[in-house]
C-alpha cells in the first residue's frame, strides 16, 4: 500500500543522522570518548510540571492568530529561559536591556496593560525575527507561518544549539533515532521544539509541515509533555504514538503526523 505524500516524508532521506547523533552523544554522556557535556537545565517554570492550560500574566498563553504557533511557541520558551522577558510578558514591567523579542516595539507597545496585548505584540516581533532571510536572503512568506530554520536560529536555551531534520513517521530507522533523543532531551530537561503536519489525503496544503509544538522536560520516558499554542494547553503523548500516526492526535494540534524536529545540541 503506497503512503500518502507528504513533503517532510519526501525530504526526510536528505537529511543524515550528523546532528542527532551528536545530541545523543552529548546528553549520553559518553565519557569514554570525550563527547560528553554537562546539561544544566533551564528553569522553565512558566510550563509547570503537569498539564493543561499554561497561563501568564492571568490569561492562557494561545496563538494570537492562524500563522503564529511557531511564533507564540518560540516565544513562550524564550521566555521561560530569560526571566526579564517572563516579567514583561506577566506584569509589563519594562527591562533595562530589552531582550531581541521587545526591540521592535515602540515605548507605547512596551507599555501595554493588557497581558493578550503583550504577548500579541512580542509573538508578532519573534514571527517577524523568525522569518528574515530564511530563503536565502529573502523572506519567508508570512502565510506559511514560521521554518524549522528560522525557529532554530530564534531559540534561546541557554547552553543548547538547535540544528533540525525532517521526518517520515514511517520510517522506522529514523523514527528510532528521534524518539531516542527527545526522550533523552526531555528527561535531562532540555525542550524540543517539534512540528506536526499532514499529508496528501487532505489537500496538498496539509502535505507539509504546519504546526509548531514544544516537547517539555518530563520524569517520564514512556511519556512526552507537549505544549500545544493553539490551545495553550500542556498534554501528553506516549513516544510509541508518534509512529506512523494515522488519526489526528491532540498534542500535535489536530494533526496527524510528527514532520519535522528540532534537535537540541548541548555546547
Amino acid at each position: 500500500m503506497n503512503k500518502p505524500f507528504a513533503l517532510n516524508a519526501a525530504l526526510s532521506p536528505l537529511f543524515t543522522s550528523r546532528w542527532t547523533r551528536l545530541a545523543m552523544s552529548r546528553l549520553d554522556g559518553d565519557a569514554r570518548r570525550g563527547l560528553a557535556r554537562a546539561v544544566e537545565a533551564p528553569r522553565l517554570g512558566i510550563f509547570g510540571r503537569g498539564t493543561g492550560p499554561v497561563r501568564v500574566g492571568g490569561v492562557t498563553v494561545a496563538q494570537p492568530d492562524s500563522v503564529t504557533c511557531a511564533a507564540t511557541g518560540l516565544l513562550l520558551l524564550n521566555a521561560a529561559c530569560d526571566p526579564a522577558l517572563a516579567t514583561w510578558l506577566d506584569a509589563g514591567t519594562r527591562p533595562h536591556v530589552l531582550p531581541p523579542e521587545l526591540t521592535g516595539l515602540t515605548e507605547r507597545e512596551l507599555a501595554e496593560r493588557d497581558a493578550a496585548g503583550r504577548i500579541a505584540l512580542a509573538a508578532a516581533v519573534v514571527h517577524d525575527r523568525a522569518t528574515r532571510a530564511t530563503l536565502g536572503p529573502f523572506r519567508w512568506p508570512r502565510a506559511y507561518g514560521t521554518t524549522p530554520w528560522g525557529v532554530a536560529r530564534e531559540t534561546r536555551v541557554p547552553g543548547v544549539r538547535y540544528s533540525h531534520r525532517a521526518v517520515d513517521d514511517r520510517d522506522e530507522r529514523v523514527m528510532d533515532e528521534v524518539l531516542e533523543m527527545l526522550v533523552a532531551a526531555t528527561m535531562r530537561g532540555i525542550p524540543v521544539p517539534i512540528y506536526s503536519g499532514g499529508d496528501w489525503s487532505r489537500g496538498w496544503q496539509t502535505a507539509m509541515p504546519r504546526h509548531l509544538v514544544l516537547a517539555l522536560p518530563t520524569t517520564r520516558p514512556d511519556q512526552l509533555r507537549i505544549y500545544e499554542p493553539g490551545r495553550g494547553r500542556i498534554e501528553t503523548i506516549a513516544p510509541h504514538e508518534l509512529r506512523a500516526r494515522t488519526e489526528p492526535h491532540r498534542a500535535l494540534g489536530g494533526w496527524t503526523h510528527l514532520a519535522w524536529t528540532l534537535i537540541p545540541v548541548v555546547r
